[in-house]
């Protein structure tokens, strides 16, 4: 796939005179398989007609060629440029065509001004992670602009961290047949903690397509004991466990931020009662309705 790569590479070199060229994805990380897509982004001065950039699929003979303009909010196209999507020798090949000034305001949007969305933060871990395939000079300075600052990890928590305390609420959520609320609960906690960690480990982490996750785990090396097996263990069947579990990791996480970024407040509570680690919502009582009703 990398050979694959290099010559689709040098294709656009010669055709539209790219500033650099990047792989991304698991052909560039060496996770790919006989099912992966190959994905390229060709940075340009500025974007090339249309017909200059298909010289390339023509020219090595794609098959179910398509070019799609990237588009704004409202759906007008916008200045980013474009994707191709095209299959050649059996692969699928994906490749965004995008200025050098609409993606360095891409990393200014999130890296200065926090601006974050889960597109971005995929951009900005595909940047670190990609494989430069020509332009190594601008590609390094770009991931020296991206580096995650002390103020970006700060954010990056803050925003993060969105968990509902369903340990908390276990007793009186337990006979409201709330199994498929639970999972979800379940899989945004574990988008939080891991999202959490991500920025502590100076690591960007996107939850768009959180596939290979094994891979991401194992480079946080701030996290708590066995993470990655724990976390998975939260989706096992046994609710009381699996919830014991998410407010175990979650208490260690809440120490391990704490211990690098003390003035984060990260106190959990839920319609303005504290619901931390450890408390248990505590049910009425028919005695004690029984009295208040007497009164009125």
């Amino acid at each position: 796939m990398r050979a694959l790569a290099r010559r689709l590479a040098d294709s656009y070199i010669a055709h539209t005179s790219p500033r650099a060229i990047l792989l991304v994805g698991s052909a560039a990380t060496g996770g790919a398989d006989e099912y992966s897509d190959l994905d390229l982004l060709v940075y340009h001065d500025q974007v090339p007609p249309e017909r200059a950039v298909a010289e390339t699929p023509r020219e090595l003979g794609t098959e179910r060629y398509s070019g799609t303009p990237w588009s704004d909010d409202s759906g007008e196209p916008d200045e980013r440029g474009y994707s191709e999507r095209y299959c050649l020798g059996g692969i699928e090949c994906q490749v965004g065509h995008m200025s050098v000034g609409a993606f360095e305001r891409e990393i200014t949007r999130l890296v200065v001004d926090h601006e974050f969305t889960e597109e971005l933060l995929k951009i900005m871990s595909g940047l670190h992670e990609g494989l430069p395939l020509f332009g190594e000079e601008p590609i390094e300075r770009w991931r020296r602009n991206a580096g995650y600052t002390e103020e970006l990890r700060r954010k990056t928590i803050e925003k993060r961290w969105t968990l509902f305390p369903w340990w908390y609420f276990q007793e009186r959520l337990r006979s409201r047949d709330a199994t498929v609320w639970r999972y979800d609960v379940l899989v945004q906690s574990a988008y939080s903690l891991v999202g959490v960690l991500a920025a502590l480990n100076r690591l960007y982490f996107s939850t768009l397509e959180f596939k290979r996750a094994s891979r991401l785990l194992s480079r946080l090396e701030v996290a708590p004991p066995d993470f990655a097996g724990r976390l998975t263990s939260l989706f096992e069947s046994d609710e009381q466990r699996s919830t014991a579990e998410l407010e175990r990791l979650v208490g260690e996480t809440q120490a391990l931020v704490a211990e690098r970024f003390p003035e984060i407040d990260l106190a959990l509570q839920w319609g303005g009662k504290p619901t931390p680690p450890g408390e248990r919502e505590s049910p009425w009582t028919l005695h004690q309705t029984q009295r208040v009703a007497r009164k009125s």
